[in-house]
Order: structure tokens, then C-alpha cells, then sequence
């Protein structure tokens, strides 16, 4: 819905216009702040977007952003279009991706936001959308710092020699100086570019390596769970085995393992879990003792 100040709750919303939905006959429980304050109070035709979201027997209000001359139409389209994209997902990514670098902060990180959610085959598919060019202008832009993973993620799309070189570059830079930050993405990209050999690469340089602080291994686990879930599911026997080595040197990480191979059918490593637990690791919580042990028990009569 579309919503101003409540005249008689100051500091509190009153709906204007319902875009979908019934808002119902409660009041809104979500706090206007004094500086949307000032804002509405100098524009009278501008309003505030809020969503509801119902959790259990709870109703819980967001707010989109201010219903500006850009994110009014963007926000009418999305609701008009909704239904189509549940059968057709892929245009609801396109939609947003042209709007990636648009100039209302407002668009740009709801676009952000919505891309980077989004399963990572379909990020893929966003390199028809953004060129090169784009890509590594956002790249170099530190006003877009805080999605530089997202656009790391487009830049492995690109057949250029030169886009490839700085993956790898950035990749082995990043590990060099045991770096987390965007390490995710750069283990993903590599792993789009060099497939195999870049699952070699990350399984020497961090499953091999006992000094790897638990953030990095974390950072390239992600990489290797996005490729075996939906990236290049083609690897996963090579990214099972890698995960093998992992527990090798780093058995603290069953845990998320042990996630992937739960969700992938494997039952590879029944017997390294299980001495992992008959060690009786002291940070081992109660819960994950548990998923440790179901997963021991579906190895034992599933072995491979």
C-alpha cells in the first residue's frame, strides 16, 4: 500500500491507496521516523510503499521505500506482472537486471536486492542483460562496493581472455593474503571459468591447507555448494571428493558438508563423520551432534 502520516498518530502510518491486497481494519504497527517525516511533510504528493508480511498470527509491516516518480511505476509494474513471473521467473530477473545501474539509489538496490537472491543460474543468465563494459564499471565504482559480489558473479560470464585473467588474479590474491571478503565470489567465478581445475585449486589451496581460518573455508564452501547445487552440477563428483579432503583436514566442517551431501544423496563419508564424532569435539553442539549422527545412520544403510 501506498501510505502518510496518520493525523491522528503522529509518528505512525495511515494507508493512502491500496495497491494489493486487504490492509484490513487494524492500524498500522510500524514507526515513521522524522526524517521521512520532514520529507512527507514538504511533498504532499509523495507517499511511502509498505508491504505486510504475515508471520504465524502476526502481521508485520516493511517499508519498500518513498514512492517517488521512479520506484511508484517500478513497485505498480512489479504487482501487475507478478503472477505471469511465478510461471516465467527468468523475466522477473531480467526486469530488474536492466535496472541494476539506475539512478534513483531507490531502484538500484531494489534491484540489487532482487538479483542477488536469486538462484545463481539465473544470475547467470543476467550477461545478456549487463555488458562487459557495465559490468566492470560497477566493478571499479566503490558506490556500489556493498555488490560487488553480485557483479563478480556476471563478470564469469565473460568470454574475455582479459575478464577471465582477473578472476584468476583476484582469486589467487585473495587466498595469498587469506582474505574472506568476497571470497565467495571469487571461488565461484573461478570455478565458472576453470571448472575442474578450479575445484583443484581451491580444494589445495584451503582444504589442504590446516591454517585456513573457519571464515575462508566457509567462503568456498559456498562456492563449491552454489556449482553442485545449480551451477555446474556436472562437478559434483569432483566437488564430493574435494569435500572428502575437507573433512580430512578440517573435520569442523562436517556440519555444512554434510548439508550438500544430505541434499545431493550422497553417503560418501559415513565413516569419517563417525570418527569425527566418536572424538567428541567440545565446540560440538547438541543440534548438529544430531544432523551428524542421522547422516552416519543414512551412510550405514546407503553406503556407496
Amino acid at each position: 500500500m501506498l501510505a502518510r502520516e496518520d493525523p491522528e498518530r503522529p509518528f505512525h502510518f495511515a494507508p493512502v491507496e491500496t495497491l494489493k491486497g486487504d490492509p484490513g481494519d487494524e492500524k498500522i504497527d510500524l514507526f515513521l521516523d522524522s526524517t521521512t517525516r520532514r520529507v512527507l511533510a514538504a511533498y504532499p504528493d509523495r507517499s511511502i510503499v509498505l508491504a505486510r508480511r504475515t508471520d504465524g498470527d502476526k502481521n508485520q509491516w516493511r517499508r519498500i521505500g518513498t514512492a517517488d516518480a521512479d520506484l511508484s511505476p517500478i513497485v505498480k509494474d512489479v504487482l501487475a506482472a507478478s503472477a505471469a513471473w511465478e510461471k516465467e521467473p527468468e523475466q522477473r530477473i531480467e526486469f530488474f537486471a536492466r535496472r541494476l545501474g539506475h539512478d534513483n539509489p531507490q531502484v538500484r538496490t531494489l534491484a540489487h536486492l532482487e538479483i542477488a537472491r536469486a538462484p545463481y543460474d539465473e544470475i547467470r543468465n543476467c550477461n545478456a542483460v549487463l555488458s562487459p563494459e557495465e559490468i566492470r564499471a560497477f566493478l571499479n565504482n566503490m558506490r556500489y562496493a556493498e555488490w560487488h559480489s553480485l557483479y563478480i558473479l556476471l563478470l564469469a560470464q565473460s568470454e574475455d581472455s582479459a575478464d577471465r585473467d582477473l578472476i584468476r588474479d583476484s582469486f589467487a590474491s585473495t587466498a595469498r593474503f587469506n582474505l574472506s571478503l568476497r571470497l565467495a565470489a571469487w571461488a565461484t567465478a573461478l570455478i565458472e571459468i576453470q571448472e575442474e581445475e578450479g575445484v583443484a585449486e581451491i580444494e589445495e589451496r584451503y582444504f589442504r591447507n590446516a591454517t585456513r581460518k573457519p571464515e575462508e573455508l566457509q567462503a568456498v564452501l559456498q562456492a563449491l555448494s552454489v556449482h553442485g547445487t545449480n551451477g555446474h552440477t556436472h562437478l559434483r563428483d569432483r566437488i564430493v571428493a574435494a569435500y572428502g579432503t575437507l573433512l580430512e583436514n578440517h573435520p569442523s566442517m562436517a556440519l555444512l558438508v554434510v548439508h550438500d551431501l544430505t541434499a545431493w544423496k550422497r553417503t560418501n563419508f559415513g565413516k569419517e563423520i563417525a570418527e569425527y564424532l566418536a572424538e567428541k569435539p567440545q565446540d560440538l553442539d547438541f543440534r548438529t551432534t544430531l544432523q551428524l549422527r542421522a547422516y552416519v545412520r543414512s551412510a550405514n544403510g546407503n553406503s556407496q
